[in-house]
């Protein structure tokens, strides 16, 4: 069996363009595809640009309310739960694969990252990426030095535990890092582990944003994240104190 058949990708994006050639290089090497949209947004400019691409492995979910990123990937998630439901084993899907629009992945790319998969520990692999901005090369700064949703293969099992069952909107609040936050409940909650492979995949950065102030709001939000972890640690300490 080939295990690409094993990966849907999930891209989150509205009024984007790119994502058709997002869609079509990742299904020249992936059975299924899942784009979430924000339809308040979006108003229908990307149901209207894969209808052209009129593919049925290609679905569509347009979130009519509540969209964040993080809602975006849960709602990708119970999809695909769903879907699985309904299919027996030799049909179900594995892994999600998290992608960015820019991120230029190729078969080779989420084919080492599948291998890793082998080791039953592991419940997360991501990648480094080359950030590039109109041909020029740009560092994309410590945020990137943990497995993300630009580019990030997930075991569904990892999905399963009570604690892990979701992105939490906690991060859509604070900056994002819905990815940092999932992986370090992950390794805290289950057996899974996460690991990172130096593939440099390219990414074209600061055609949406500037890649130096997206950098410092994520660091900024990694360090909230971190610190509702040490009130967590904090209070835990002082409950078992009090009933040990």
């Amino acid at each position: 069996m080939n295990p690409l058949n094993a990966v849907v990708a999930v891209i989150r994006s509205y009024n984007n363009p790119a994502v058709v050639k997002q869609v079509n290089s990742l299904r020249s090497f992936l059975s299924r595809i899942v784009v979430v949209t924000d339809f308040q947004r979006d108003r229908g400019a990307t149901k209207a640009w894969l209808d052209e691409v009129n593919d049925p492995c290609v679905n569509l979910i347009e979130m009519s309310e509540g969209y964040s990123w993080a809602n975006a990937l849960n709602r990708a998630i119970d999809y695909m739960q769903l879907f699985n439901a309904q299919r027996t084993s030799a049909g179900q899907f594995d892994y999600i694969f998290n992608v960015s629009v820019e991120a230029r992945f190729e078969q080779e790319h989420v084919k080492q990252m599948i291998e890793k998969f082998d080791d039953s520990s592991i419940g997360v692999v991501g990648t480094t990426f080359r950030g590039t901005c109109e041909g020029n090369e740009v560092s994309l700064g410590l945020s990137y030095r943990h497995p993300r949703n630009t580019g990030m293969l997930v075991r569904l099992s990892a999905f399963s535990h009570r604690m892990t069952r979701d992105f939490d909107g906690f991060c859509d609040d604070v900056g994002g890092m819905e990815d940092i936050d999932f992986i370090c409940r992950m390794e805290v909650f289950t057996e899974y582990k996460a690991d990172v492979l130096d593939l440099r995949v390219p990414l074209i950065v600061g055609r949406h944003y500037n890649q130096t102030d997206k950098e410092s709001r994520e660091r900024a939000a990694m360090e909230k994240i971190f610190a509702r972890y040490r009130t967590w640690q904090e209070r835990i300490s002082k409950v078992v104190e009090k009933f040990s």
